[in-house]
């Protein structure tokens, strides 16, 4: 296939590469790559200096007008307060205010403050914070060193960073599924958080690395455990009409059935036009590759010597930001795929085929989804139903649709292309 220009719009930027924290399932230090512990503690002010001028030229080169920098880890936190001044203060020299931008954080907390949430006031730094749910949930896997639970850290600096005069955007969080963990209580215990938004992840697992199941005696154990305990968590969030808190997974899956676009690793048709920046200026694809491997993401690109398109010229960030285009055979035939658009990359990886499976989630997700179409189409008026052309299809009925629209050829013309082997 030929090669298109490809631009980029967000980069994660892993300020510090070590974790006061050591959740049991992290793709950085928990899920076989150990490369961090070759990599500086923290970035540089010369690795900075080399994202922002890469960032101007991408921008410049490519009409990238809105452009997002996610400041993240290990955790970031564990960098010095000098260094966030210094990032934000050097964008606004370098980049011109033709192009907009902003800069968000993902930290587990702990190290929060009233000192650093005036800080990150101040530079205009929106942060979203990481917690599994309950305490007797989060504290099986979002650990210290010493084995010791977060929740009790978390939830005070959430309620720090909510509280605070200096944060005016809404703090988000960010939760990891966990399987066993009752879906009703988890739903109704973040409604009295008080939780603005938040986003559900899949946990990082893949054909050799499989996803955790639920124990027998849940309701929700069986072939799609993770369809049916979002879908029990979906229909009450759906239920609660204009009272609701965001969720972006559901958000994304409603808004693409009723035709909607958008850039999400795990949904969607469009592009990935994400690249992540390890402290020593690695230019590297989405970070939860990491999970594939030891090594899996270092391709030898940098922010001193390569541009960012070049750094996507590389066969592994190519792969992830064409993964809702390179399909394998199943997603092709799938009624679905336009909204799944084939799920999260690192899911559909194999040692035996690299990424020509369909996700380890496939048949969640295209339970989730068809479960989400049916209650949207119950809800449109008929002259906008008419208008969209969103039928109703259940998860039976696009199992049959799969099976009868899979294509002749046992492989897609690009099989080649997705049978990575590093």
């Amino acid at each position: 296939m030929e090669k298109p220009a490809m631009k980029c719009d967000t980069l994660v930027i892993k300020v510090a590469s070590r974790c006061n924290l050591n959740c049991s399932y992290c793709y950085m230090y928990n899920l076989g790559d150990k490369t961090y512990k070759s990599q500086p503690k923290q970035m540089s002010t010369r690795v900075v200096d080399d994202i922002l001028m890469r960032t101007l030229e991408n921008c410049t080169k490519h009409g990238v007008d809105h452009f997002s920098f996610v400041l993240h880890g290990g955790e970031p936190l564990l960098a010095d307060k000098e260094f966030f001044i210094y990032f934000v203060t050097r964008a606004s020299e370098v980049l011109p205010k033709t192009i907009q931008y902003r800069f968000m954080m993902q930290t587990n907390g702990i190290l929060l403050d009233e000192e650093w949430c005036k800080l990150l006031g101040q530079l205009d730094i929106r942060i979203g914070i990481s917690l599994d749910g309950m305490k007797e949930d989060n504290d099986k896997f979002r650990v210290d060193h010493a084995g010791r639970g977060s929740y009790d850290q978390i939830v005070r600096a959430f309620k720090l960073a909510q509280n605070s005069p200096h944060i005016t955007t809404g703090t988000g969080l960010l939760s990891v599924i966990n399987i066993n963990a009752d879906p009703v209580k988890l739903y109704h215990h973040f409604r009295e958080l008080n939780v603005h938004g938040l986003d559900w992840l899949l946990p990082d697992a893949n054909y050799d690395n499989r996803p955790p199941q639920p124990t027998p005696d849940k309701a929700w154990a069986g072939e799609t455990p993770y369809a049916d305990w979002l879908i029990t968590i979906f229909d009450l969030w759906f239920a609660e009409k204009n009272e609701r808190y965001d969720v972006r997974m559901f958000y994304y899956i409603v808004h693409s059935i009723l035709g909607g676009e958008f850039m999400a690793d795990n949904l969607g048709q469009l592009n990935n036009e994400v690249l992540v920046i390890e402290t020593d200026g690695g230019i590297e694809a989405v970070d939860s590759l990491k999970s594939c491997g030891e090594g899996f993401t270092k391709a030898g690109a940098n922010v001193s010597t390569h541009s960012f398109e070049e750094a996507m010229q590389t066969r592994l960030a190519r792969i992830y930001h064409l993964s809702h285009q390179l399909l394998p055979r199943k997603c092709l035939a799938c009624p679905v795929r336009e909204v799944c658009g084939g799920g999260s990359i690192y899911n559909r990886y194999s040692k035996e085929n690299g990424f020509n499976n369909p996700s380890v989630y496939c048949g969640d997700l295209l339970k989730l989804i068809t479960h989400i179409q049916n209650k949207v189409v119950g809800q449109l008026p008929s002259d906008i139903l008419s208008e969209s052309q969103v039928l109703p299809l259940t998860y039976e009925e696009a199992l049959r649709i799969r099976e009868e629209q899979l294509p002749l050829t046992p492989e897609p013309d690009y099989a080649m292309e997705l049978s990575y082997q590093d």
